[in-house]
């Protein structure tokens, strides 16, 4: 057994790991967890139906279904915590 160093994602967290730096940076710029790319993924418009069977996502401000469509720099954006809290992180559900 030998043991290695890996990187992984500092947005998404579970993602898988890199053996290097430089993989984790690219992913990272491109990760929709990222605040930076201002994704539906870290807004504050982003919501779910809760009463459906399956996560039915859709944006406040616009009135779309996000994630059909991945949209970035959105001019509604305000930043939020994300689509995922600490608990589903851990519980590997994010």
């Amino acid at each position: 057994m030998k043991k290695v160093t890996a990187y992984q994602c500092g947005f998404c967290r579970i993602s898988r790991l890199y053996l290097s730096k430089s993989g984790v940076k690219k992913h990272e710029e491109k990760c929709w967890l990222n605040p930076v790319r201002k994704s539906c993924a870290t807004c504050e418009y982003l919501y779910s139906d809760l009463s459906a069977v399956e996560a039915n996502w859709k944006c406040l401000a616009t009135k779309h279904i996000p994630f059909k469509k991945k949209i970035e720099n959105c001019p509604y954006y305000t930043r939020s915590g994300g689509i995922f809290n600490d608990y589903q992180y851990e519980q590997g559900e994010g």
